[in-house]
């Protein structure tokens, strides 16, 4: 089920008032031929508490490992942003989870979990 875009500007949010859930993640749920050094997206349908980032969003390998990396949160709050401490394995299924997420009035994100699955080139090793 979709969700209606309410409000554009400064202030205003953009969803409906209630629980707070993943827009987007990219790359996508299913995606392959991703990046070994790709950056890993998630917004936000309403900004998130800063403090519930750190812990409450991580990467994971297909074995249950967690991939060592830094998560950013936009000024907006509604994007964050993981970067890899290390380049992905390539052809291992890896798991973005987001459960453990509040938004900025201390609600609950709905749980988010995808997948994607690395090649074995990063972004500088195709040139131009």
């Amino acid at each position: 089920m979709g969700r209606a875009v309410i409000g554009r500007g400064p202030g205003v949010d953009h969803a409906p008032e209630g629980q707070a859930w993943v827009t987007k993640v990219d790359p996508g749920d299913g995606a392959t031929g991703v990046f070994r050094d790709a950056l890993v997206l998630a917004r936000l349908s309403h900004p998130a508490d800063a403090a519930s980032v750190h812990g409450g969003f991580r990467v994971e390998e297909s074995g249950g490992a967690e991939v060592p990396g830094e998560i950013l949160l936009s000024p907006d709050g509604h994007l964050l942003i993981w970067t890899a401490a290390r380049p992905l394995v390539p052809g291992v299924e890896h798991l973005v989870t987001a459960d453990g997420l509040r938004d900025h009035r201390g609600r609950q994100v709905v749980p988010h979990r995808s997948r994607f699955v690395p090649c074995g080139l990063a972004r500088g090793d195709v040139p131009g």
